[in-house]
């Protein structure tokens, strides 16, 4: 049985991409809620506590070559996979260590002061004495006026799948076998008291434990299952738990990075807004908040001091931002999905400031200046919600200005390598963008293609025999015989990247140039 601080580490971590962990989403966030964000047109520094395999880390740094990164994890063969990709990136402004948190808080590690410090899936996942010491850290080492990042899953909205992690936890302890067998005799367990109908799972209504169910029979998912259910010591958290425990560190809670948080309307009744508002503690708010959404999962934003701007420098910040479309527009569609569910927005602004993006990216005072939008009487006010869900629901992305003229060769360098691991794995899905200051997911099939263009193939029907070869890869030789048309059906995708998503790389500042153009 291998453990390390109560953390379960018999499977790597799987790789993961978001957005909201982000200097520009943690900026714009910040300025959404009135705070005093941190320049990113001057050099900062950033941490990522529990890095994994380190994909995030790089996609950042690569997208942000003014900003100096760090990043650490205790597992070696995390630290291992992130510096190998910074050393192929060339990624100078990026430094993977291994330590524990202990050493961390500690200050055992010569570090500088951060502006940022983000955590994904590390706070609820780690006991009570390791929270102490990510505190301790922050303490230390986030600047006055510096951005913390963290996610939780939270209750009550994990109230259902308590018994069920005490079940998997209970089945794995003291199993001297390797971290898949333990998940299997888990999950029979599981599974057995399903099929003698046992009136927990029976007369327990709840929509999260049914995904949670039906989400654990899918083995391929064993690495994701070990991280959420088998580490000792590891609960949902109540927010106003951790909002004071990151008050022993002087920070603030500024507000949720969903931005969708911030628009009530979205997720509540009008009596819910109403009832909400009568609650003037800003930590039995957010707890009361939790109650009505149910909420299962929590990413919060920090800031040690925050500084409440006036509404005239709130302004100026966001006539600093723009917005770019992410996705192809045949996929563009008013109705938005988010966390909670889906919203439809107001057709008559949505449908101007898409035909204007589908041009080229504007900024937030351009959209604001449309015809269309200035005849209805829409104000700036109305753009910035709308660029809000659009960048949360990730039909669009917001950026800053001044990234447009950032340094693309980082970014450049580090997208060779994503693509071409495609070739072998699809686990790294995101391609780095210098104009976001971030990533944008991209799938398998546009990765091949991405590979293919850097190896001067511009032809995409010169594609289809890569891309047909990744999606087979793994999947037993039946299936494959069963899949004739799937040649025809990857022809479709290779011309529809061509025509949809070129001109989407090409605007976000990271279209691949072909080996013999780089240099």
């Amino acid at each position: 049985m291998e453990f390390n601080d109560s953390y379960e580490k018999g499977l790597d971590y799987v790789p993961t991409f978001a957005m909201e962990q982000g200097p520009t989403h943690l900026n714009f966030a910040c300025v959404s809620y009135g705070i005093e964000p941190v320049p990113l047109d001057q050099p900062f520094t950033y941490m990522e506590l529990g890095c994994g395999l380190g994909l995030m880390a790089n996609v950042y740094a690569a997208a942000n070559p003014h900003g100096k990164f760090f990043a650490v994890d205790f597992m070696p063969s995390h630290v291992k996979a992130a510096q190998e990709m910074a050393e192929g990136a060339q990624l100078d402004n990026l430094t993977v260590l291994e330590a524990s948190f202990k050493e961390m808080a500690e200050g055992r590690i010569a570090l500088p002061q951060f502006d940022y410090v983000t955590m994904y899936g590390i706070y609820s996942w780690v006991d009570s004495v390791n929270r102490g010491y990510i505190v301790q850290f922050l303490r230390r080492y986030l600047k006055p006026g510096g951005v913390v990042y963290v996610n939780y899953n939270a209750m009550p909205g994990w109230t259902a799948s308590l018994s069920l992690r005490r079940l998997l936890r209970e089945a794995a302890r003291n199993q001297q076998v390797c971290t898949k067998d333990k998940l299997a005799r888990g999950r029979e367990l599981v599974q057995g008291l399903v099929d003698v109908k046992a009136r927990f799972f029976t007369q327990i209504q709840s929509r999260q434990l049914d995904y949670r169910l039906q989400n654990l029979r899918n083995t391929a998912d064993d690495n994701y299952h070990a991280h959420e259910y088998l580490h000792d010591g590891a609960d949902p958290m109540y927010s106003i738990d951790v909002m004071r425990e990151m008050a022993g560190a002087k920070l603030d809670f500024a507000g949720s990075a969903l931005l969708s948080s911030q628009y009530h309307d979205i997720n509540m009744s009008r009596a819910q807004q109403d009832f909400l508002a009568t609650i003037s503690d800003p930590g039995l708010r957010e707890l009361a908040c939790d109650h009505i959404c149910n909420t299962p999962f929590r990413q919060d934003i920090f800031v040690r001091g925050a500084r409440r701007m006036t509404p005239a420098r709130r302004r100026q910040w966001l006539e600093r931002c723009g917005l770019a479309l992410t996705i192809p527009v045949s996929q563009v569609t008013p109705l938005l999905a988010f966390a909670a569910g889906k919203f439809e927005v107001d057709h008559a602004l949505y449908h101007p400031v898409m035909q204007a993006l589908r041009e080229r990216p504007h900024s937030l005072l351009e959209l604001a200046a449309l015809p269309e939008l200035r005849r209805q009487g829409a104000g700036f006010d109305e753009v910035v919600r709308l660029a809000s869900l659009l960048h949360e629901s990730e039909q669009c992305a917001i950026f800053f200005l001044s990234a447009a003229g950032a340094d693309r060769r980082p970014a450049e360098r580090l997208n060779r390598l994503l693509a071409a691991a495609a070739r072998e794995s699809d686990a790294f899905q995101v391609l780095a963008s210098p104009l976001l200051g971030g990533g944008l997911r991209s799938g398998l099939c546009q990765r091949i293609a991405y590979d293919q263009i850097l190896h001067n193939s511009v032809a995409h029907g010169s594609w289809v025999a890569p891309m047909a070869q990744a999606m087979r890869r793994g999947k037993p030789a039946q299936e494959q015989e069963q899949e004739q048309d799937l040649g025809v059906a990857v022809a479709d995708i290779a011309q529809g990247i061509m025509e949809q998503r070129w001109p989407i790389w090409k605007s976000l500042n990271m279209a691949p140039q072909p080996l013999t153009d780089m240099g």
